[in-house]
């Protein structure tokens, strides 16, 4: 954050873009008030703010409940700029010549603080359908949110795990401590992480961790996702271990590339 001696720092945009900020899944609708107290503006100046956003279609305004909302320029913003980032323009190639080969359905996402963030996905036929938030915080119940705890020593997993809530998706969902630490200490020695209907019933998935090797830091996963109607645990840990591995280890490849 510039200082208020920087000419060359624009505190408008700066609070333009707080504003935006404030939005995301868990928070998709918005009033003025909890805006200014967000941000510690006055309602006068949040007015201001906001109502120049809705001018421009970048907020959305409930004209009865006087809820905000993103507006379309704001979400056709967002996905020029995911569209042009360049990792995914390196990672594309890689998940689809395996799409291609195997038609399975593949994901890939970056870790963000303590979610998810969505990459590139390709999704197969022969797997369930689901939607696929663009940010997800349910780690404990994913393969690739296991994936990535995996990497984090004993401490940081204690101190994430105090942030999160364990929610119980399905009777197979990990939600003690202990078994969870379990379960990422044998992901982390196996190399790869697995959901056994986890997260939905009748969904498998493995899936590997994404490194920046220069940092020997973990920054995300890629997984493959598959229907119980045609496979099981041990059949996908049999054809797709390696494979999930050499994935993940290539996408790392380019991300410790891109960061040099």
């Amino acid at each position: 954050m510039a200082g208020p001696s920087d000419s060359y720092f624009s505190k408008t945009i700066e609070k333009g873009l707080a504003v935006l900020s404030l939005f995301d899944r868990d928070h998709p609708h918005i009033s003025l008030a909890e805006i200014s107290r967000k941000l510690g503006i006055n309602k006068t100046s949040t007015y201001r703010f906001v109502n120049t956003l809705v001018r421009l279609d970048y907020l959305k305004k409930n004209p009865e409940t006087k809820q905000l909302r993103l507006g379309s320029r704001a979400l056709l913003m967002g996905y020029n700029f995911f569209q042009g980032f360049e990792l995914l323009h390196s990672v594309k190639p890689l998940i689809d010549q395996i799409f291609k080969k195997e038609r399975i359905t593949i994901d890939s996402a970056l870790f963000d603080g303590e979610a998810l963030l969505a990459l590139y996905r390709r999704e197969s036929a022969d797997t369930m359908f689901y939607r696929q938030p663009p940010l997800n915080k349910d780690l404990h119940a994913r393969a690739l949110g296991k994936a990535v705890l995996s990497e984090f020593s004993h401490e940081e997993i204690l101190n994430f795990l105090k942030k999160i809530d364990l929610k119980k998706y399905t009777h197979k969902t990990i939600v003690n401590e202990k078994s969870l630490l379990n379960e990422l200490e044998a992901t982390r020695i196996r190399g790869y992480a697995l959901n056994d209907e986890e997260f939905l019933p009748g969904l498998i998935a493995i899936g590997a961790p994404l490194k920046n090797f220069k940092l020997d830091k973990v920054v995300g996963a890629a997984s493959f996702d598959f229907s119980t109607n045609n496979n099981n645990i041990e059949m996908i840990q049999n054809d797709y271990a390696e494979a999930i591995k050499k994935l993940a280890n290539d996408i790392s490849e380019i991300i410790t590339t891109a960061d040099s």
